[in-house]
């Protein structure tokens, strides 16, 4: 959550440089975040999930000016412009669903390996 908060504050700065190549560069840097947090190494991994955080942030600062440029005005208001969020949050939503299948212990943990699903997903 930090790292959305931070890539939020600070994306604007990024769509400056270009929209498109903003969007590519950082869906590029959360897959590699992605993989840093699939790591066996706790500080790896947090600091997966924060460039995976900053990353997202600054995406979700990019799209819609870049929905705004490209789709045409009538259009906005039939589902492009608030489509994004709520595909963003319906995701979240069927993680947080499918979480509810890990096991309890931490041994269980450790032995399914789980989690590392969720995070690549």
């Amino acid at each position: 959550f930090v790292g959305i908060a931070i890539g939020s504050v600070y994306g604007g700065d990024f769509v400056k440089e270009g929209r498109r190549q903003t969007i590519i560069a950082f869906n590029v840097i959360g897959l590699i975040g992605s993989g840093f947090s699939l790591l066996m190494n706790f500080y790896m991994i947090c600091f997966g999930r924060f460039v995976l955080g900053f990353a997202c942030g600054v995406i979700l600062c990019a799209t819609p000016i870049a929905l705004d440029e490209v789709v045409p005005g009538p259009l906005i208001d039939k589902g492009f412009g608030s489509l994004t969020n709520i595909m963003i949050n319906v995701s979240w939503l069927i993680l947080m669903l499918i979480s509810n299948f890990m096991p309890e212990s931490k041994a269980g943990l450790q032995e399914s390996k789980f989690w590392m699903i969720l995070f690549a997903i």
